[in-house]
């Protein structure tokens, strides 16, 4: 199973104040919660996200080796020491749960969309709130830091934040009270997460404005014929029941309209596509001395190229992106929809249908393009180091 590009944990220590010593929420949480709010001034969690530790700390997931923080920030930025004492007596003084978490991506999408103090208080900025709002917390009513932290493998930020004043009557009662968070708002926040990462990664562009310079890249004719038509009917027919991938029969009837907006998306991006022409040059030339050598010793070649298996690879990768998306499209557009007899209503719902199809495609072009270059990059790394240890063992290369 390949590994997603973002993770995202949140756990919650309760409050123990007025239970007995001998209380099992005491016994389980006692040091945790003291960590989180602040009470020991030199082991907590706003000195460990400020400063950054070479030991894991039991109540922090993922901590890594040396790990190098960037220093602790909030809505407004970096945290003055007045900010960060501020914080520190905020927690101390939490009278309900503690929610703290962690943000973690994969190394090279890390090291390639949030490599950087500022990409990761930009994400935390516009989507923490989100994901609070989401889940039912009021705004004004959450104070919340986080710090970005790196080290030799993968980059992430850990967060924290309570209530100022405790709400226990939002949603079924118990949600706050227990501190619980469902799974549906934990993966969105992991897809909005990787989201507004890819998109914004470029020149850091307000998504309005990146819809603009998708339609200056794509032709004009692309934009509005094969491309929009293409993304049109396959959230069209993607089948809404059964297996819903690729390789499932139930979508054999789509690969090949899959593949094609595949290659769209990959000739429309000039660095895209020519490292894809590289890459099937490097596979031909290969394919070219493997038919070489099995017609010398009469063996049939086409259980050993690699052209056709590194393409079919290529199209499974690159496709189920496309499916994705395509079904990420269709649920929002029902979001959209409703029932109505007014000729005005009924355009602007059309309007609206098509601005985030196209907002959408966006997203898609940047991700499939993204993931292209990496396929292409990995396997004509492994190809290459292949052919040197031919080299080697032929005795053309020394050691």
């Amino acid at each position: 199973m390949a590994t997603p590009n973002v993770n995202f944990f949140i756990h919650s220590v309760p409050p123990l104040n007025d239970l007995g010593i001998n209380h099992p929420l005491v016994q389980k949480y006692w040091k945790e919660r003291q960590f989180y709010s602040c009470q020991n001034s030199s082991y907590n969690i706003i000195g460990y996200v400020e400063h950054g530790s070479e030991q894991k700390i039991d109540f922090v997931e993922y901590s890594g080796n040396n790990e190098k923080s960037k220093g602790v920030f909030d809505i407004n930025g970096l945290c003055s020491k007045e900010r960060l004492a501020e914080l520190k007596n905020g927690f101390k003084n939490a009278s309900g749960h503690i929610w703290h978490g962690l943000i973690t991506f994969e190394e090279m999408f890390g090291k390639t969309y949030c490599n950087d103090y500022e990409s990761a208080y930009e994400l935390m900025k516009k989507q923490l709130p989100r994901f609070l709002k989401g889940v039912g917390f009021a705004k004004d009513n959450v104070e919340w830091f986080a710090g970005f932290h790196e080290n030799t493998n993968n980059r992430h930020i850990h967060f924290a934040f309570y209530e100022k004043v405790p709400q226990r009557n939002i949603g079924t009662n118990s949600i706050h009270a227990q501190g619980m968070i469902g799974m549906i708002h934990i993966n969105d926040m992991k897809l909005q997460c990787e989201k507004y990462l890819t998109t914004d990664l470029s020149q850091k562009l307000k998504r309005d404005e990146m819809v603009v310079e998708f339609k200056k890249s794509l032709p004009k004719q692309l934009l509005k014929g094969e491309y929009g038509k293409k993304m049109k009917e396959l959230i069209l027919l993607i089948p809404t029941t059964g297996r819903i991938s690729y390789d499932s029969d139930n979508m054999l009837f789509m690969k090949n309209k899959i593949n094609y907006l595949v290659d769209l998306i990959i000739k429309q991006d000039k660095k895209v596509n020519a490292t894809y022409e590289t890459f099937m040059t490097f596979l031909l030339d290969k394919d070219s001395s493997i038919k070489r050598m099995c017609k010398s010793y009469k063996i049939n070649p086409e259980k050993v190229v690699f052209m056709e298996k590194y393409k079919t690879d290529m199209y499974r990768r690159l496709g189920n992106i496309v499916i994705k998306n395509a079904i990420d499209i269709r649920t929002q557009l029902k979001r959209l929809d409703f029932q109505t007899n007014n000729r005005l209503a009924q355009k602007r719902i059309r309007r609206r249908k098509n601005e985030y199809i196209l907002q959408e495609s966006l997203y898609l072009a940047n991700k499939v393009q993204y993931e292209a270059m990496s396929y292409f990059q990995e396997h004509m790394k492994v190809l290459e180091e292949m052919r040197i240890k031919v080299l080697i063992e032929q005795g053309l290369i020394q050691l």
